[in-house]
């Protein structure tokens, strides 16, 4: 429905961004390689977008690269792999690095993913042999509307992606016990979810 949303970035986040674009604020879902690669909020920026529909919820979603989204699309297509685990694997791991697990069949890199476990990890591997290499070759809901109160990036985004509010404390202090307080927010983040 929506191919991509250009205008200017109000706000970004780990797990979300927000784009002006003719006087309308589109929030949009994000991974954390999309975030790193956003400009700083106040300049011109460009998302690819997916608008995902269930039920009585939109959802759109948004991609720096052709080839993310189209890797989104097949993991969202692959039984029980829902719109957040898709952007929780596409958080820990470029389109290509997948691309490299799928063609070693490295179990150990995709488990080592929060909320994905051995069964989920299979379910990859089989499903997505042949069609992640096609998509690499050619190239969120607010926190803040849940009531949790808190203002730490990382807690926000590690439960954007579906920890709830202990399981991101609790990675989150894992993840600063190894790298130390002033890591940047994204390794943060990166790390955290290694430790679920």
């Amino acid at each position: 429905m929506y191919h991509h949303i250009k205008g200017i970035l109000i706000h970004k986040h780990p797990a979300e961004a927000v784009i002006e674009a003719n006087g309308v604020g589109y929030q949009i879902s994000i991974s954390l390689n999309t975030f790193e690669k956003l400009p700083e909020a106040g300049n011109q920026a460009k998302l690819l977008t997916y608008l995902h529909v269930k039920e009585d919820v939109l959802q759109l979603f948004g991609f720096i690269e052709d080839k993310e989204r189209k890797v989104f699309k097949i993991l969202i297509g692959i039984s029980g792999i829902g719109p957040k685990l898709a952007l929780t694997l596409l958080s820990n791991m470029s389109p290509s690095d997948l691309e490299q697990a799928v063609a070693n069949q490295d179990m150990t890199m995709l488990t080592s993913i929060s909320g994905i476990g051995k069964k989920t990890a299979e379910r990859l591997l089989v499903e997505l042999k042949g069609k992640i290499a096609e998509a690499v070759v050619e190239g969120l809901p607010s926190i803040r509307g849940q009531g949790t109160g808190n203002s730490d990036p990382v807690i926000e985004a590690l439960m954007t992606l579906g920890l709830n509010f202990a399981e991101a404390k609790s990675a989150l202090d894992k993840a600063k016990a190894k790298m130390g307080d002033k890591a940047p927010v994204e390794q943060l983040i990166r790390e955290a979810l290694k430790g679920k």
